[in-house]
Order: C-alpha cells, then sequence, then structure tokens
C-alpha cells in the first residue's frame, strides 16, 4: 500500500535519530534550562495575581505545551532543501514513484518524533509534577486541542516546505528561514502570548497561519475561547492547511517543469 512506503520513511527517520545521543541529552538538558528560565520570567511578571485573565499556572501550562508542540512541527527543512537544490540532487526525486512532499512531511514527522519523546515529553512530566498544569475545562476542549494541533503541525510543514522550495529561484533560504522564524515568533505567540498583544496585533494575528501553529490550540487547551467559536478557529486553520498545501504543489510543479525543459 501507498501508506506503507511514507511509514517506512516515518521509521527510517525516527531510528535515525537514535545514534545521536551525545545531541539528544544536549537537547534534553537545552529544553529544561530553556523552561526553567521561561518559568522564571513568568513568575517575576505575574507571581500569585493574574495578567489579561492568565495565571502563573496557565502561563507555565502555555509554555510547556507550546514546546511539545513545536517539538512535533519545527525542523531545519528548508535550508536541507535549498542545499539539495543548489547542488542538483533534488533531482533524484523526480525519479522516485512517490509524493515529494509525503517524503519530507514523513522524514520530518520521524525526526521530530523523535525528538518530541526523549526532550519535550520529559520536560513536561517533570514539570507536571514539580510544578502542576492547567487542565482543560471539558473533553471537548481536549477534541479541539488535538485536532488544532494536527492542523498547526501541517502548517508549519508547509511553510517550511514553501520555503525551501523557494532556492530554486533564491538560491538561498537561510534569510527566507529567518522571516519564516520571527513570523512564527511575532504573529504565532511562541515567545509572548497573543493574550498580551495590542488589539490590533491580536486581530492581524487572526488572519494570519502563524496563530494556527501551536497558539489556537494552546488557547482551546487553556478553555479561553467559547465552543461557539471552535468552527471559525478551525475553518480557518483548514483553509490555511489547504492554501498553503496548494501554494507548495504549484512550486514543485514549477520545478519540475523548469528541471525538464533544462536538463533537456
Amino acid at each position: 500500500m501507498i501508506a506503507e512506503k511514507y511509514l517506512i520513511f516515518f521509521k527510517n527517520s525516527f531510528k535515525s535519530q537514535i545514534t545521536y545521543r551525545l545531541a539528544t541529552m544536549m537537547g534534553l538538558c537545552g529544553a529544561l534550562v530553556s523552561l526553567a528560565i521561561q518559568i522564571s520570567l513568568w513568575n517575576v511578571l505575574i507571581g500569585t495575581g493574574t495578567k489579561q485573565g492568565t495565571n502563573l499556572r496557565e502561563m507555565i501550562t502555555y509554555v510547556m505545551i507550546n514546546a511539545v508542540v513545536m517539538a512535533l512541527s519545527k525542523q531545519n527543512l528548508a535550508n536541507e532543501l535549498g542545499v539539495e537544490i543548489r547542488d542538483g540532487s533534488v533531482i533524484m526525486h523526480l525519479i522516485r514513484p512517490l509524493s515529494f512532499q509525503l517524503y519530507l512531511f514523513s522524514t520530518m514527522l520521524g525526526k521530530n518524533t523523535y525528538s518530541l519523546i526523549v526532550c519535550a515529553l520529559p520536560v513536561v512530566l517533570i514539570s507536571c509534577l514539580f510544578i502542576g498544569a492547567a487542565l482543560p475545562p471539558s473533553p471537548a476542549y481536549v477534541f479541539l486541542f488535538l485536532i488544532l494541533t494536527v492542523l498547526g503541525v501541517c502548517i508549519m510543514f508547509q511553510l517550511i516546505y514553501i520555503t525551501g522550495l523557494l532556492a530554486f529561484w533564491t538560491q538561498a533560504t537561510w534569510y527566507l528561514a529567518f522571516y519564516l522564524n520571527a513570523g512564527v515568533t511575532f504573529f504565532g505567540g511562541t515567545a509572548i502570548p497573543l493574550w498580551f498583544y495590542p488589539p490590533f496585533l491580536r486581530e492581524l494575528s487572526v488572519v494570519l497561519p502563524f496563530r494556527y501553529i501551536t497558539f489556537e490550540a494552546i488557547d482551546y487547551w487553556l478553555g479561553k475561547p467559547p465552543l461557539s467559536q471552535a468552527w471559525r478557529s478551525i475553518g480557518i486553520a483548514a483553509l490555511w492547511a489547504m492554501l498553503l498545501f496548494g501554494i507548495g504543489h504549484i512550486l514543485w510543479l514549477r520545478i519540475q517543469k523548469n528541471l525538464t525543459v533544462n536538463g533537456g
């Protein structure tokens, strides 16, 4: 079956990370230090009170879940893809009887799942054990969180994929990746939650894809939006996922056409 091909890529990608044990330990230590710094920072800013309707426990939960979702969705795929386009090795993907997007997605998901299990989840478990975490108000919010998390991972992948494909015209992606990361950090609320933003920036973030990578899912986990707004959040996130998928597909078709013409 077709799905079995991509499952093999997922497994191989997952297994390939096991050999980098030192990098894994460094990643785990880095995640613990980063979480400790963020908790200390928000403890100073919020303390025992509330800011914008958010208390310290909710803020710590936000930081932990954001780390988990980002571990599952973030990857240096754009730069790697840019290298393949510049050295011509991308041509090997043209002769493979499979979808280039799904191949990259399965390999990215394999690497990120390993990172999630060995780095992000241990940090979350340790934090929950010593600090605690805020739980969703009802199972409906858990369901919405899972749906929005899946859509967020798809949106992040498509953004990275498109950035990488643009190397066919720009010959470099490092600065494009920089702008993408800046957009995710600023309008995605990965550093500072959008609750603390001015109203006009919050409204602007609604029509951009970055908000739906992690923030929207965490917002529903904490039960802040009413359930009546869920259809809008899921609809916009799904629309962005489909739109970005279409853009990536069109770019790949253009690249295939140009490579065929130039290659003879």
